[in-house]
Order: C-alpha cells, then structure tokens, then sequence
C-alpha cells in the first residue's frame, strides 16, 4: 500500500468513488476533496497494486494544517505516516470519529506516532433526517438577505475580521467559498454586513452549513434563523442535503 499526491481531477474522481463506499464515516475527507475545497487542501491518494483504493487530505484553510485520515482502513496509517515525515510536517490538527461502525474507537493513528505534535478533535459523524411541518416566515421587517458574489469577498473578510476582534467568533472564511454561490448575506439600510452564512464544506450528496452570525445589535429578530433557512433552501435547489454538525 503506497500513497501520492493526486495530481488530477480523474484521481480525485477515483478517491471520491472509494470513499463514498463508506459516506458517512468518510464525509470530512471527501467534504475537501470536493470542489471549491480541493483548491485549499492537498489531495493524496492510497493505492493498492496501482488501483486507487482511498484517500486522504491536508486541508490548509485553518491556522493548523488539519490531516484527515480515513478511520476505515487501518492498514494505510503507515503509508500517511511515512508521507507526513516526508513532508516534514511536524505539527497537525486531526479530526477523527470517537464510533466507528457504532463501535468506540480504541486506537488512533497517531498513538505511537513519537515524531508529531497532535492536537486531536473528536467528531461524531452521524445524521438524523426529521420531518416536520412546513414553517413560513415573514421576513419582510428583516435586513435585506441575498446571495453573495465575487465583488462581496473583500467585505465579507472585512465583516470576520471585525467579529473575529470584538466577539468570541473565529470561523472560518476563504473566497473560493463564494464559488458556490451558496453563501448569504444580510445587509442593513447603508449595505453592510449584519450577518451571514453559507457552505463550509461540499460533497456530491450533502452541503454541510457553517459560520452563521449574526451582528450583537441585530439579533433576537430571527435573521440567524432566516439565513439557515436561506442557506438550507439553496442547498436544496443543487438537489443535495443540507447538514449542519452541532
């Protein structure tokens, strides 16, 4: 079992059809190597005999370098390991699933890995579907909500930037994120942002939603609520599920 970096785009093709054998438990990893999220993470693929059999990613939109491995098979941690020496990465955040198969997980990769520093985030990966009844707001009295689009990129970082220095708000926010055209904002009556969501990451079948926010003095009226909803609809017309992790 050998890995590479995944040079093109049938490579990535050819890591999403293994990992999607497995969706849910592999969601993360796929969630970067799918468009518009391929472009910030580096893409390695996990061959067999010269068949691809998986994959893994570095995702580089975080302060970190954040190593997503494939919990389900074991026998390629080897493989990652001697990649990340290569590199000489040293230090990584590294997401990873505290159930695997609705099992406890009991060892991790990196448990005897001496060489790194490993600041270590467990995630539950699981999705509950709910239906409920349709529930119609009057958004009338609201900020004007609309799609973002390319012009807005400067002032959506100006709009982090400040909520990131006056609030306990730190999420997270890359331009190519305005690709696809999933991504809100709320504007008051002058046109600034008073609040904004979109897509944190994508895969063929599901959008997870991130970064909600609403500014101090415009909350309590429903318009974090409406921009989830405009989010969700959004999400919904690509024909995909919207998913949010709590």
């Amino acid at each position: 079992i050998n890995t590479s970096f995944a040079n093109t785009p049938g490579e990535h093709a050819g890591i999403i059809f293994e990992l999607m054998k497995n969706l849910f438990q592999n969601q993360l990893i796929i969630g970067d190597i799918h468009a518009p999220m391929n472009q910030i993470s580096d893409i390695y693929k996990i061959t067999k005999n010269d068949k691809i059999i998986g994959g893994w990613s570095i995702f580089k939109g975080f302060e970190i370098d954040t190593v997503i491995f494939p919990p389900l098979m074991k026998d390629t941690w080897d493989a990652i390991r001697s990649m990340l020496l290569l590199l000489d990465l040293k230090e990584f955040f590294a997401p990873f699933p505290k159930f695997i198969n609705d099992k406890p997980v009991e060892k991790y990769p990196w448990s005897d890995w001496n060489e790194f520093e490993v600041e270590l985030q467990f995630t539950d990966i699981a999705m509950q579907l709910t239906k409920q009844e349709l529930e119609v707001m009057d958004i009338s009295q609201l900020p004007k909500i609309r799609a973002a689009t390319a012009d807005d990129a400067d002032k959506i970082g100006v709009y982090f930037d400040e909520v990131g220095k006056n609030e306990d708000f730190h999420g997270f926010w890359n331009p190519i994120q305005l690709e696809t055209d999933i991504f809100v904002i709320a504007e008051d009556s002058t046109g600034a942002i008073v609040g904004i969501g979109g897509a944190h990451f994508e895969t063929p079948i599901s959008v997870q939603i991130g970064n909600i926010h609403v500014r101090k003095d415009f909350r309590g009226i429903g318009l974090g609520k409406a921009i989830t909803m405009a989010c969700a609809l959004g999400i919904l017309s690509t024909k995909r599920l919207p998913t949010l992790f709590v």
